[in-house]
């Protein structure tokens, strides 16, 4: 027989069949729908995660600190470290900041406007090579970046920091918190009506006042703010509502006030530093040689992974849950095959009498089986579609989540979706289900390949 009069057999016995046949589409059409819409789900929360991780930060990244669970043997970072560190295969940069407040200083002040008026007390004030800013990715908000001696940057709302001395304590200092507006990226901003700060400290004076255990000012000095960048957590250095000094006169200052105090000099620690791969496929080998080196780290590349691999096992339950109806969907199939099988014993017989081949005989069954799961899959896998864009409408409805995009391509395209279904799983979808169709068909045929045409013939 020729394959285009096996197909056209196919379709009149199915034809003939018109119930049954449905029946067994049907069943194929509710396995594939639970199949996909359950994978659809899993790519969703999957892809939240992904935008959730890529918000956070640069996957190159590398948060390095001391491992303090071994006490008084962690390694510290120094210089020295800082140098060994930099000196890792694929380390693209590495950049530890210099605190102010890890000084060991009772107590410090910044002062700013004319007679020292605002000040701001205990402030976020870190040291960063000022070649390294640009690098960093500090984006400029207003002036320019650090380039000489005295020249400092401050955060995008350390205006506010500043509290009035002149006024009483309690309404000394704008509250700017209460104006905050914040996206769905993690980013900030002030309200419209939000007030301004009682003075702009780009292109002005502040002074840095060290005091003793007593109190009185023991070490102060002058620098000049130059410049004024955006909020990022993601960088070094206190980009909100701190100042970020140049590293090397940072380092002067806190030299000059531990001798004005009488302080023992020791060797400068950093808390904490960042470090860069070269690349993301690089960050985990990176990761290893550091805390070979006895350090802690985290990384957003790390976190990724661990995500991924959650996301798998959800993916894997929820496909597997769905995977038990198209199961039943299976044996509903051969069991219309079987009973087809059956039904029609004569025919093969005839079939068989005629000098039909037995391999075309178990084409034609594996064929309609097929067929059946084709059909349930295309079905199938439409219906799913529709699905899934009514669960996204339900979500953003229940979650009163805000859209930045049109409802129509929030649904087509946002990857914050709780349910994706991509061409690949559309076609997942039909193959699948095909395949399924075609392996619940494999023993009728079997069984109909076998049956003795002389003893067929006399079946009625």
């Amino acid at each position: 027989m020729k394959i285009k009069d096996i197909i056209k057999m196919c379709r009149e016995n199915l034809k003939r069949r018109k119930g049954r046949t449905f029946l067994s589409v049907l069943g194929v059409v509710v396995g594939c729908c639970s199949i996909i819409s359950m994978l659809s789900i899993g790519v969703g929360v999957s892809s939240q995660q992904q935008v959730w991780i890529n918000g956070m930060g640069d996957l190159t990244s590398i948060d390095v600190w001391p491992n303090y669970s071994m006490g008084d043997s962690s390694a510290q970072i120094n210089d020295e470290t800082l140098s060994q560190i930099k000196a890792v295969p694929d380390v693209k940069m590495a950049v530890a900041p210099l605190s102010l407040g890890g000084a060991g200083f009772s107590d410090f002040t910044i002062f700013a406007g004319k007679n020292d008026r605002y000040k701001s007390q205990y402030p976020e004030a870190s040291g960063i090579e000022s070649e390294m800013l640009p690098e960093i990715g500090y984006e400029l908000l207003d002036g320019e970046m650090p380039a000489k001696k005295g020249e400092i940057l401050i955060g995008e709302f350390a205006d506010y920091s500043l509290c009035d001395t002149k006024r009483p304590e309690g309404k000394n200092q704008i509250d700017f918190y209460n104006y905050m507006i914040y996206d769905e990226n993690g980013g900030e901003s002030l309200s419209p009506d939000a007030p301004e700060p009682y003075t702009n400290m780009v292109g002005s004076e502040i002074k840095v006042c060290i005091y003793d255990e007593d109190g009185k000012p023991a070490y102060s000095e002058t620098f000049r703010v130059v410049g004024k960048v955006k909020t990022n957590y993601n960088l070094v250095g206190p980009t909100n509502s701190g100042f970020i000094f140049r590293k090397e006169d940072l380092k002067a200052l806190i030299t000059e006030a531990q001798k004005s105090l009488g302080m023992k000099r020791k060797e400068l620690n950093y808390d904490s530093l960042k470090v860069w791969a070269s690349d993301v496929s690089k960050v985990t080998d990176v990761e290893t040689e550091i805390k070979s080196l006895g350090f802690e780290t985290s990384s957003m590349a790390s976190m990724r992974d661990e995500v991924k691999k959650e996301m798998a096992t959800i993916q894997l339950a929820l496909g597997g849950i769905g995977a038990v109806s198209l199961f039943v969907a299976a044996i509903g199939i051969m069991n219309t095959m079987i009973m087809s099988v059956s039904e029609r014993t004569k025919e093969i017989g005839i079939m068989k009498a005629l000098g039909c081949f037995v391999s075309d005989i178990r084409k034609l069954f594996l064929l309609e089986a097929s067929y059946i799961g084709l059909l349930g899959g295309i079905v199938g896998s439409a219906l799913s579609g529709i699905i899934s864009f009514i669960i996204n409408i339900v979500y953003v409805n229940l979650s009163g989540a805000q859209l930045e995009e049109s409802l129509i391509k929030y649904l087509l395209t946002s990857p914050n979706r709780i349910s994706i279904m991509p061409l690949w799983l559309f076609l997942f979808g039909v193959l699948f289900s095909m395949l399924v169709g075609l392996a619940a068909g494999t023993y009728p045929a079997l069984k109909a390949v076998k049956i003795s045409p002389l003893e067929a013939m006399k079946n009625e």
